[in-house]
């Protein structure tokens, strides 16, 4: 179905649901490496296939689905941490109240990926904890984490070789990175 062919409704259907079936998974998983909240990637994973659905015919198969879907995915991800929803303000009784949730489903979802682990890589600055999830969880090689973010495969190796320096630092300390340092209000990629 590559190449900017024109599909019937019924076509788009059936290549959406194969899409979504195949790497729907990952596209959450992607999403929740950047946001970090469960929720938000669900609703961004939703909004990926609805971009893949419109846009699916466009497809120009100049790479494989595989890069295109998680390309449109870290975009979408990259939109919501620049967007004014994400930096609003809320009061200090109800984040308290949300941050308590939301450490909640974080231990159960942590659980199911990996514990600890999985926290510390996800304590990382975006920078490096994309590479680092794409590399480690996703089995992605560095060449196709570079061409899904759109940047050149050494500066991917570069971003993994110093992740893996400051986990090691962080588990011959015992912390998490940033922990004892004053949090921003988001990253910088």
């Amino acid at each position: 179905m590559k190449g900017m062919r024109p599909m019937t409704e019924e076509q788009r259907t059936q290549e959406l649901e194969y899409l979504m079936r195949r790497f729907g998974p990952k596209v959450r998983k992607i999403a929740y490496y950047y946001v970090r909240d469960r929720y938000q990637a669900e609703d961004i994973a939703q909004e990926v296939f609805c971009r893949v659905y419109r846009h699916l015919d466009r497809f120009r198969g100049e790479s494989g689905y595989y890069t295109w879907i998680y390309r449109i995915t870290v975009n979408l991800c990259k939109d919501y941490l620049r967007s004014a929803y994400f930096r609003r303000m809320i009061p200090w009784g109800e984040f308290r109240y949300l941050h308590d949730l939301k450490e909640r489903e974080e231990r159960m979802f942590e659980a199911v990926e990996g514990g600890e682990l999985f926290q510390k890589v996800m304590d990382l600055p975006l920078k490096y904890r994309t590479v680092t999830a794409l590399y480690y969880f996703e089995d992605m090689s560095t060449a196709e984490i570079a061409a899904v973010l759109g940047v050149k495969e050494n500066l991917v190796r570069t971003r993994l070789c110093r992740a893996r320096k400051i986990l090691k630092e962080i588990l011959a300390r015992g912390e998490a990175y940033g922990r004892s340092q004053t949090r921003q209000p988001f990253e910088k990629s």
